[in-house]
């Protein structure tokens, strides 16, 4: 099969080719357009500063490959989309490389037909659009390269190559945390037996420094090192947040379960993919428990356990296990996330369910020769049309209010790009409307409404209540999670609307409460101080003036370098200045 890999990499490129003329959507502008640290971001600063990764506060992103490959394409292109789409295109070719090259030295005996599957799903399969073709989710690249060049290290290892190994499966953590079950899936490997004929022959294997585990714990290493880092990073904590299934720790695994089964479902038939998953209305119904999604989760799960029990560990075990590993980080067991399904999650699964596919037909390459082209033309073709999804952000939450018509995250966004303000208001309110009660979209709804109609319609009175509730919802969710941007905010526009309303004892309250809440202290001090300011015009006197004189004092003593800052006190300065040439003291 000497043009086996010509041919995959045309097949990736005729799938993706198109994601070439795409733009920036959701979370590209957060990670890129509004991220000023890209301009002079460097290794060092990306490793130990999460806040350089985004333009937000949300310090449960710590992608620093991710963040470091953005400011390179920045520093090349520009803001240009293109080389962002260009550089992540090469990156998935790479990946395909690695993949048939890894395979055909991770399964000694079973020929090249095993690696050609697993290379061409992981080439063609819609499930990699989100993945290759939106410019945030480039972490799950660097992740899948690099976890790929170390396994095929691993599998034979030798003395010069222990480092490499540790370094690149630091490198595959840091590009994306889903990567520490490497080690396992080189375990898996070890204990496997290999090829048609039996065990892998005991001269691919080394025979010092802990023998055939020297490469799994070479891994193991690296992985320890680069989590210690992220963990660093994070002040040494781990990021928490609530999975919109929630529920006890039994209902947590079964919707894992139920979650895995929804993705195998994705493999096989991936016509229903979406950004956002309505995987808060699963939660309606029947018990995760007496479903049979879950039912059928349990079995996958089991399979493997159980044909390693009674001994059973072929290679079929081994693409298995390597599979549902790839897997378990999505599923809310090994790394906390909101989502039990995310199409982008099932990349790196894709390359061992390929070559478990290219098993069953190993010996019949005719046969494996037609499988590989109906995945090609069945598969690439929803491919190209999925990439298309990924052109504005118009057209991405089209599609998922087309698949989820009950998505308020989707008309969350087309609000955001809707030009005439009373389109912007229908559809907050309809997401208002669709929004689960209590849930934390309801609340993140309501911030956005109230906001609006203080800010874009100057509707104070109709605004004023519905941001009291939405903080008073952010501030109850703030007691499961870590408090986002959402929640300051929201304190902030709501303290802006007591100011205008002259309810100035109101204002002081809400921002007191939210700046000792800490959660963007920076942010409420300067919320604080235009209230003041604005106080001071409107009612004037000594005691408004000595609030104002301490509220610059505070944001002086918390960020003197920060532009709006050194603007207040400049504004400051020229209104006693102002004052003095008129006379008054």
């Amino acid at each position: 099969m000497k043009l086996a890999l010509p041919a995959l990499l045309l097949a990736a490129l005729w799938a993706h080719i198109g994601g070439l003329s795409n733009g920036f959507v959701y979370d590209d502008h957060r990670f890129i357009v509004a991220n000023p640290a890209l301009v002079d971001l460097d290794p060092g600063r990306a490793l130990s500063d999460p806040s350089s990764h985004t333009g937000d506060r949300d310090r449960d992103v710590y992608r620093p490959l991710r963040a470091l490959g953005h400011a390179f394409d920045l520093r090349r292109w520009g803001i240009d989309p293109f080389g962002f789409h260009l550089h992540s295109l090469l990156v998935h070719l790479a990946n395909v490389t690695l993949a048939w090259l890894v395979l055909r030295r991770l399964l000694p005996g079973w020929g090249d037909v095993p690696a050609l599957l697993g290379a061409g799903l992981l080439a063609v399969h819609p499930l990699g659009v989100e993945v290759v073709d939106w410019v945030s989710s480039r972490g799950d690249l660097y992740a899948v390269f690099f976890s790929l060049s170390a396994l095929g290290l691993a599998c034979r290892p030798r003395p010069w190559s222990l480092l490499p190994m540790a370094a690149l499966s630091c490198l595959a953590v840091l590009g994306k945390e889903s990567a520490a079950v490497l080690p396992l899936v080189a375990a898996a490997h070890v204990i496997a037996d290999h090829g048609p004929g039996g065990a892998t022959p005991t001269s691919d294997r080394a025979i010092w420094l802990g023998g055939r585990w020297s490469g799994a714990l070479a891994l193991a290493l690296g992985v320890l090192v680069a989590l210690v880092l992220r963990q660093q990073a994070l002040e040494g904590l781990t990021p928490i947040q609530t999975p919109p299934h929630g529920g006890s720790l039994g209902a947590q695994i079964g919707w894992s379960l139920y979650g895995l089964s929804r993705s195998f479902e994705l493999l096989l038939l991936p016509f229903g993919l979406s950004v956002e998953h309505p995987q808060d209305l699963w939660a309606e119904g029947w018990p995760v428990w007496l479903r049979p999604r879950t039912a059928l989760g349990l079995a996958l799960v089991s399979t493997p356990c159980v044909a390693m029990a009674l001994g059973r560990r072929s290679t079929a075990w081994f693409l298995g296990a390597w599979a549902l590993l790839a897997w378990l980080p999505s599923g809310s067991l090994i790394v906390t996330l909101r989502s039990l399904v995310t199409d982008r999650a099932a990349y790196p699964a894709l390359i061992p369910v390929g070559a478990l596919l290219g098993l069953a037909v190993s010996r019949r390459p005719a046969r494996a020769l037609l499988a590989l082209l109906v995945l090609a033309a069945v598969y690439g073709s929803v491919a190209r049309a999925r990439v298309r999804v990924f052109d504005s952000d118009t057209s991405l939450w089209q599609d998922v209010l087309s698949g989820n018509p009950r998505s308020v995250q989707a008309r969350m966004g087309l609000a955001l790009g809707a030009d005439q303000p009373e389109r912007v208001g229908s559809l907050l309110e309809q997401a208002v409307a669709v929004a689960l009660p209590g849930s934390k979209l309801e609340a993140a709804a309501l911030a956005r409404l109230g906001d609006h109609r203080l800010r874009r319609e100057g509707r104070v009175q109709d605004a004023l209540p519905i941001l009291q509730r939405a903080l008073s919802a952010l501030e109850r969710w703030a007691t499961l999670e870590r408090p986002g941007i959402d929640l300051p905010a929201t304190a902030a526009s709501l303290a802006l609307a007591h100011t205008l309303l002259r309810d100035y004892g109101s204002a002081e309250t809400v921002l007191a409460r939210a700046i000792a809440r800490n959660g963007d202290p920076l942010m409420l001090l300067v919320q604080r101080a235009v209230v003041r300011q604005l106080r001071l015009q409107q009612e004037g006197g000594e005691q408004a003036d000595a609030l104002v004189e301490e509220a610059i004092r505070d944001l002086l003593h918390v960020a003197p370098d920060h532009p709006t800052i050194r603007e207040l006190v400049e504004s400051r300065q020229r209104d006693l200045e102002s004052k003095q040439d008129q006379g008054e003291p």
